[in-house]
């Protein structure tokens, strides 16, 4: 036989060609298009996950800053400054800590109290440091880790007590918010309290 002469190709190996042309497309497709895609995605998630807790703070401390100058609005337009409004917050250390006791249901936390100001400025600022982790031996049953912490920091700025929180940090076990296993918080919220 003639070695310039061309090789016929069987059916058999038309198919194995075009099959294996076919599962060069798709191994091509997922390495360079869909892994690269859904792993943005899941990060671009994450951040948006982030975000919407940052804005809820915000809203809260908005709030607060609003219900304030209100506040404090009146107080002017009375015009007597001998007279200042009871705060709904004004407890000592002990009704405090038992509010966090039940916020956070025997979970380990540690707690650090600071008072700022003096009784003769009529309004003193406890600053409560709070430092705790979340993990899935705290939460309900189909709840996960990142919305037991959303729902114990929103009971935290929601106990009926003037404040404000001053300062968050998240810090996640495997670096993904949403879906982590265990979740580091630290925060510091600073309660008012007449002096």
């Amino acid at each position: 036989m003639d070695k310039k002469q061309k090789r016929k190709f069987r059916p058999r190996d038309i198919v194995l060609v075009c099959v294996l042309i076919v599962v060069a497309f798709i191994g091509l497709y997922f390495g360079a298009v869909y892994y690269p895609i859904s792993s943005r995605s899941a990060t671009l998630e994450t951040q948006l996950e982030d975000a919407q807790l940052q804005i809820e703070v915000a809203k809260g401390l908005k709030a607060d800053y609003d219900s304030m100058k209100a506040e404090l609005e009146r107080i002017e337009e009375s015009g007597d400054d001998t007279v200042m409004p009871q705060y709904n917050n004004n407890k000592q250390q002990e009704v405090l800590v038992a509010c966090f006791t039940r916020i956070f249901e025997g979970m380990p936390v540690d707690i650090s109290y600071r008072m700022q100001g003096t009784p003769a400025d009529g309004v003193r600022t406890r600053t409560v440091s709070f430092s705790f982790t979340v993990n899935e031996a705290y939460t309900a049953e189909g709840q996960t880790v990142y919305a037991k912490t959303r729902s114990l920091l929103h009971a935290l700025m929601t106990t009926g007590y003037r404040c404000s929180m001053s300062s968050l940090s998240l810090s996640p076990a495997d670096g993904v918010l949403p879906d982590a296993a265990s979740i580091r918080v630290g925060c510091e919220i600073n309660f008012y309290e007449l002096g």
